[in-house]
């Protein structure tokens, strides 16, 4: 007797990035065609001033701080608070209440590139007392709290390919019929070891993160935290109405460089998240593309989407709310399922003119796709981590 395979569905998004807190202003962050970028203040005495890059509003801040509580003595950390902020909007969008008797084994999966950055750091410049926890694997226990879950809680780092990297996880678990609910989240805080880090590679500059342009030259680095409430077909309940069902999460890594992609390597990822979704790339109506804005990536990505994807809307938040670094998938993720949802495309904030392949990319203003039904999300990182989810409209 053959065992029925799980299909997992997205019942509820979350999300805090530079365009402020929550969904709504996420979608009319992307929908406005407006980077929201800030200049970064030198963190030693050989780094250029003017490097751009895109941080949580303060009022977004504040406002993820009002509905995390914590226990008494532990002070949170910024990842921590961004991660749980997202997953109380994720639960709450799926029509959960916190402690809800359904979530109580969910599968808690985050994905993180930093994790705890902030706390190291504070210990090194002696501003903390060492009793900060500094372990990624707080943030998910974080999220377990305000979910109200005593199932399993995990981290994922695979750099900036870590929040599809959890989806993968998580949804392998739903599919084995091991746990029905799972609570996907990707969050990265402000670092300044990362910012130092791009800032020694020079990737990080005067000007904005352009995707796909002719001239593109820097990366804009971010900070933030997106959400998804995973369920699989059994449970969900009549009253609920899924964004969309998740038909695929696939990694692969390279092994080949420590920052330069490989692209026989990207290409593979490619054709895997097809195959696992049993679908042609003909089948792919929109790609959320990885779209960091540097030279080669952009090359290497922008050239399988002309090659195999030439009929696919193409777009690259990141000209818009940066590289949310780990948290880079969790904000594809979240806007593929809005675009689902409203079945619009938002734009990349680059001119048409400047676009340097032949690519279908949304410039301008959101673009409609009434009959779109299926939207991948990319996601590469350092190391030779790759990573797509691809998600399917709802009947």
């Amino acid at each position: 007797m053959t065992a029925t395979v799980s299909r997992v569905f997205v019942t509820g998004v979350g999300i805090i990035s530079p365009a402020g807190a929550g969904r709504q202003a996420y979608w009319d962050g992307l929908s406005s065609a407006a980077p929201h970028f800030d200049e970064l203040p030198p963190l030693y005495a050989g780094m250029k001033p003017g490097a751009l890059g895109a941080c949580v509003p303060e009022s977004a801040r504040e406002a993820a701080i009002a509905v995390i509580k914590s226990d008494a003595g532990v002070k949170l950390r910024m990842a921590e608070v961004y991660a749980a902020y997202a997953a109380t909007e994720a639960i709450e969008d799926a029509g959960f209440l916190a402690g809800d008797p359904s979530l109580s084994r969910s599968v808690v999966c985050v994905g993180t590139s930093d994790g705890q950055a902030d706390a190291l750091e504070a210990i090194y410049a002696g501003d903390g007392d060492g009793s900060s926890r500094f372990s990624s694997a707080g943030i998910p226990s974080s999220v377990a709290q305000v979910v109200g879950s005593a199932g399993p809680a995990f981290a994922v780092q695979a750099t900036c390919a870590s929040t599809n990297a959890a989806l993968s996880c998580a949804r392998d678990v739903l599919v084995s019929g091991m746990a029905e609910t799972a609570v996907v989240v990707g969050c990265d805080a402000y670092s300044q070891k990362n910012i130092i880090g791009f800032s020694s590679l020079q990737a990080i500059g005067p000007k904005g993160c352009r995707p796909f342009s002719r001239d593109r030259r820097f990366v804009t680095p971010a900070e933030g935290a997106g959400a998804l409430v995973l369920q699989t077909e059994r449970s969900l309940r009549q009253d609920q109405h899924p964004y969309a069902e998740l038909v695929a999460a696939s990694i692969s890594n390279d092994a080949s460089h420590p920052t330069t992609p490989d692209p026989a390597g990207v290409r593979r990822c490619h054709r895997r998240a097809l195959e696992e979704a049993g679908l042609e790339a003909s089948h792919i109506d929109v790609i959320y593309a990885h779209g960091t804005g540097s030279r080669i990536n952009d090359e290497i990505e922008g050239r399988i989407f002309v090659d195999d994807f030439p009929h696919a809307a193409v777009t690259a938040v990141k000209g818009t709310i940066g590289h949310m670094m780990g948290a880079a998938g969790a904000a594809g993720a979240v806007a593929a399922c809005l675009t689902l949802r409203h079945r619009l495309v938002p734009p990349t904030v680059v001119d048409s003119s400047e676009i340097e392949l032949d690519l279908n990319l949304v410039t301008g203003a959101a673009r409609p796709v009434p009959n779109v039904r299926y939207v991948q999300n990319n996601a590469f990182g350092f190391g030779g981590n790759n990573a797509i989810s691809i998600f399917r409209r709802m009947s």
